[in-house]
């Protein structure tokens, strides 16, 4: 009993002083201790879901945010509006979306999913006078449009997701083969977007076990300049899209390998019956249908449209060629080089070995 009684005396003491010291420190201090813990002040805490900061701080201590591409290619693929096709490169939505905006649907304006800041991106016309200042806020905005705590304010996904991608073999290989399963309902490709392609469209029709369930030969050629174009096949049927989701076309839309074959038999009905053909006319085209442009279809800030990544390729096409090229012939000099340097390593071994054997002798 005398024991419990000290130790309540003691701790009634404790506490007095606890309070004694507690009354010369300032809640605003405490609130300060606190902010400094959690890294987010109680108003912050009123304003974010739990949810939002957990994700906030995530992304601060990982880093995965900037650069998972996954992530960057949804931000890209809000970018549908044609609005969007503007001569402004520093704003592509390319450029936008490597800042951590999405589109929000309306008209040029963007918002942040990590703190859930909006920012519009409309500029002035030409003939005001002041498009370039504009660009160049908008620009600046593109960092400091975000919330105080957003780890996007300070950096952004790596620039090479930007510029365009040269896919290797094998993936192109698989991208042509999933585009050919559109049979003879594949756009037909004239001759002078195919010509070009040619040498890297029969390396791919080479590749072990490409497209061994296709015998027309039109069939394999017009996919792989589909897929060494950017298209792949699309999520609804008989449609094919762009990497980013971005650009959608059904092949309704354009004259198939079918429409042409109907074509060029209609044609020489016409001439055994002894008319006038003219081959560049387009009256024996099905009506509403055009000859697809691989190229063109893109929308304009498609990394494909844009000049070649080096000075040394006239064309973004002949650049895509000599990556592809210079990604075959490469393969066997390394692996040469590599296996002459693990001779000369062994022979150095070797000679090693052998004078350590003679000193020891």
């Amino acid at each position: 009993l005398i024991h419990f009684y000290k130790r309540n005396i003691m701790s009634n003491h404790l506490k007095r002083l606890g309070d004694i010291f507690g009354s010369f420190v300032s809640t605003d201090f405490k609130r300060k201790r606190l902010q400094d813990e959690t890294s987010f002040t109680e108003e912050k805490d009123k304003d974010e879901s739990p949810l939002k900061r957990k994700k906030l701080l995530s992304t601060v201590d990982d880093g995965n945010e900037f650069t998972d591409v996954a992530a960057f290619l949804k931000r890209v693929a809000s970018f549908t509006d044609l609005c969007w096709c503007r001569d402004v490169p520093q704003l592509s939505p390319l450029e936008v979306a490597r800042h951590g905006w999405a589109s929000t649907g309306d008209e040029f304006m963007v918002k942040c999913d990590s703190c859930g800041q909006h920012l519009s991106l409309a500029l002035p016309s030409q003939d005001t006078g002041v498009r370039e200042t504009c660009i160049k806020t908008a620009v600046a905005r593109l960092f400091s449009a975000h919330g105080e705590f957003c780890p996007w304010g300070k950096t952004s996904s790596p620039a090479h997701l930007v510029r365009l991608e040269v896919p290797d073999l094998q993936n192109l290989t698989k991208t042509a083969e999933r585009i050919s399963q559109l049979g003879e309902k594949l756009p037909y490709l004239r001759s002078d977007h195919v010509t070009e392609w040619e040498d890297i469209v029969d390396t791919i029709k080479k590749q072990d076990g490409a497209f061994h369930n296709i015998e027309d030969d039109r069939i394999k050629t017009f996919s792989c300049v589909l897929a060494l174009c950017g298209w792949r096949e699309g999520m609804l049927e008989d449609t094919l899209t762009d990497q980013y989701s971005v650009r959608r076309i059904g092949v309704w839309n354009f004259v198939s390998i079918q429409d042409e074959d109907d074509i060029q038999e209609t044609q020489r009905v016409a001439q055994e019956m002894g008319q006038s053909i003219d081959e560049t006319s387009r009256e024996f085209k099905p009506a509403g249908k055009e000859y697809l442009n691989p190229l063109d279809e893109h929308v304009s800030w498609h990394p494909i449209l844009q000049p070649p990544p080096d000075k040394e390729s006239l064309t973004t096409t002949r650049y895509i060629i000599k990556e592809l090229e210079k990604a075959r012939k490469p393969a066997t000099s390394s692996a040469s080089a590599l296996m002459e340097k693990l001779h000369s390593k062994d022979s150095v071994r070797v000679i090693y070995k052998v004078r350590d054997l003679l000193d020891q002798w």
